[in-house]
């Protein structure tokens, strides 16, 4: 009974690896010769043009014919009923699906043409739901510590969270809990 135990799950372990090298690779992680410099995308610009996506090939699009300009620095909400596409336009902006028409440009840049990697380093959404990790305020606003500490107290300052982060006794270097469980809905 035990070697047709073992051969079943050889059976069904071969079946997966055979369903994962028949996956669509996603697009490169890197682009070695990239356009963009450090500071991209410096003004936040977002065109989507005669923009169509869909989940896989075979279904139907779930965005057809987008064109939408977001202004630089302008705040949008993005509306409507489930299935209106709402967060494909999200997984559109990080190439989570790619274009089957059209495209997206950033200050300019068609995404198409990055790698996965950039692109996904330089965007950010905030979530309706807040989330912070376990660690220091610093370490949830600068995870990879690539930011001087004025850098940092600017975008609190921006956020109007100077003076609350100035106020905690360690300041930038306050520990936060999982999931921020220390803090207030608004300040987290």
């Amino acid at each position: 009974m035990s070697s047709v135990c073992s051969l079943e799950t050889t059976i069904v372990s071969v079946e997966r690896v055979k369903e994962y090298s028949e996956l669509t690779p996603e697009a490169p992680y890197e682009v070695p010769d990239s356009k963009t410099g450090k500071s991209w995308p410096e003004h936040g610009q977002i065109e989507f043009q005669n923009y169509s996506t869909r989940y896989r090939e075979g279904l139907e699009p779930v965005l057809s014919n987008v064109d939408l300009s977001i202004c630089a620095g302008e705040r949008i909400g993005i509306v409507g009923r489930t299935g209106a596409g709402k967060s494909s336009v999200n997984m559109a902006l990080f190439r989570m699906i790619e274009a089957t028409e059209g495209k997206i440009l950033i200050d300019g840049v068609d995404t198409s043409t990055l790698g996965l990697q950039e692109l996904r380093s330089r965007l950010t959404i905030i979530p309706q739901d807040p989330f912070l990790f376990g660690g220091t305020i610093r370490a949830n606003l600068d995870p990879f510590g690539q930011h001087q500490d004025a850098d940092i107290w600017a975008a609190l300052e921006a956020a109007s969270l100077k003076q609350y982060v100035s106020s905690l006794p360690n300041g930038l270097h306050e520990q936060v809990d999982n999931g921020g469980e220390n803090m207030s809905l608004g300040q987290r």
